[in-house]
């Protein structure tokens, strides 16, 4: 029998899904799983052209919310998710992902002690990678939280904001990388941020996944893309970071980025994707390391110094 729950939920997850037939099922279960039962899981279907539909509606509980929209991307889908939502707080999981069966629990647990102002709350992640696990970093507080987040990476999977926060600050759709940081670092600079230091959600890497893919052929326009996001924030909400961020630090940060494509670009042997990323590094920010660079792309092309990832 379906179960009924007729309190307005504390806490909306929300699933975007894209061609995820085969791994959602996990997904749902991990929510279905939780200690905290005063949510609504919300999965926003894609533009799915596999059996996501038929998977997601297998699972007769109330409070799990299925929609189609056409392909819009995942900023979309989560913007749609968010509109839906009728929790106080929002929780996102990717739909390869999972919550531990404490995570809702405790996440409402700190907010019922600590009295949190409205906010952004982080959880700790363990990464699944075949058959290693990993636990990540979490955010040093105690230093500057927005070089953290722009360092360290919060996953949407660990993230949990107020939905008044949402109200005004949403994922920017125009961009399909970078998009998640972009809306943690306008919410951390003009909110609170907190963390559980609990391990409570599960990172699984997969062959499929955006993280493998993007590593195994690295493609010029989405480096472009990922870059002009890092672009946009750091020149259309100035005004946000003024005497937050160090001197130089998006300068900083965007070379990072592009040492970070080449190396994967050269060891992929992608020769000319290498130097015309090595060319753009070099216009943004000439430096010795990628002068010491440019020798390694022939090199690894000839297979020398070519390492398995």
């Amino acid at each position: 029998m379906a179960k009924k729950n007729k309190m307005k939920p504390f806490f909306s997850v929300i699933v975007p899904a894209y061609n995820r037939a085969v791994l959602i099922d996990r997904t749902v279960k991990s929510i279905l799983s939780q200690c905290h039962d005063n949510w609504e899981l919300i999965i926003i279907d894609d533009g799915s052209t596999d059996n996501t539909q038929e998977v997601v509606k297998s699972f007769n509980d109330s409070r799990i919310k299925y929609f189609y929209q056409n392909n819009a991307e995942r900023s979309a889908a989560r913007n749609n998710g968010i509109s839906k939502a009728n929790g106080e707080w929002i929780c996102f999981l990717d739909s390869d992902d999972e919550y531990k069966s404490d995570h809702l629990f405790s996440i409402n647990e700190f907010i019922e002690k600590e009295k949190p102002a409205p906010g952004l709350i982080a959880t700790g992640m363990t990464i699944h990678n075949r058959e290693t696990l990993k636990k990540k970093d979490f955010l040093a507080l105690k230093d500057n939280v927005l070089c953290e987040i722009g360092e360290k990476f919060l996953i949407p999977t660990q993230v949990c904001v107020h939905r008044s926060i949402l109200e005004k600050e949403m994922f920017d759709i125009r961009f399909r990388l970078w998009e998640d940081t972009h809306l943690w670092l306008r919410i951390a600079a003009q909110f609170p941020v907190y963390q559980i230091e609990e391990y409570t959600t599960i990172q699984n890497i997969h062959e499929e996944g955006t993280v493998v893919k993007g590593m195994k052929t690295v493609r010029f326009a989405e480096m472009q893309q990922y870059i002009a996001a890092i672009n946009d924030i750091q020149y259309n909400y100035r005004d946000l970071f003024i005497n937050k961020l160090p001197e130089n630090y998006f300068l900083d940060y965007i070379a990072n980025k592009y040492k970070m494509y080449l190396y994967q670009a050269r060891q992929n042997k992608q020769f000319y994707v290498a130097l015309k990323i090595w060319w753009e590094g070099f216009l943004h920010k000439p430096t010795f390391y990628l002068v010491s660079e440019f020798p390694k792309i022939i090199l690894n092309q000839l297979n020398i110094g070519v390492y398995d990832n």
